[in-house]
């Protein structure tokens, strides 16, 4: 077969738009870059933080450029709250960028059953990491 399923020409556009983005955004360098050029499509993960606080503000930082950002977050099978956040970047792509921090430190916040699903906006991920971040504090001064 010498037909390309996905024309390469897309390859290099996609993965140069993605560089630039990456280099643009005031973030650490992500852990995770998968390219998709046949759905016009990124998906990226973040660093991994042992602070949620931390996690959940890797999401809003890599997807504050991004438009038209929707998200969803499940209970995995494995305990931890699994986050996606979706939106059009740069030249029409796609960018998914997701993380996950375990469910028992959110779950006050976060009622879902494991195997449960919801959408969420970027504005709920924000809310959820001021809470945290204020219960942190709290915890600090006791």
């Amino acid at each position: 077969m010498t037909t390309a399923l996905t024309p390469l020409a897309t390859v290099p556009k996609l993965a140069a738009a993605v560089i630039r983005y990456v280099h643009a955004t005031p973030a650490p360098e992500p852990v995770a870059v998968t390219l998709a050029p046949r759905d016009h499509e990124v998906s990226l993960q973040p660093r991994h933080s042992s602070d949620p606080v931390h996690t959940l503000g890797s999401l809003l930082v890599w997807t504050h450029r991004l438009t038209g950002v929707t998200g969803d977050w499940w209970h995995t099978a494995s305990r931890d709250l699994h986050i996606t956040l979706t939106g059009r970047g740069p030249h029409g792509i796609t960018f998914r960028v997701y993380a996950g921090i375990p469910h028992r430190l959110v779950k006050r916040h976060v009622r879902l059953a494991p195997g449960a699903r919801e959408s969420v906006t970027p504005d709920e991920v924000y809310r959820l990491a001021l809470t945290l971040r204020d219960e942190q504090d709290r915890r600090a001064v006791a």
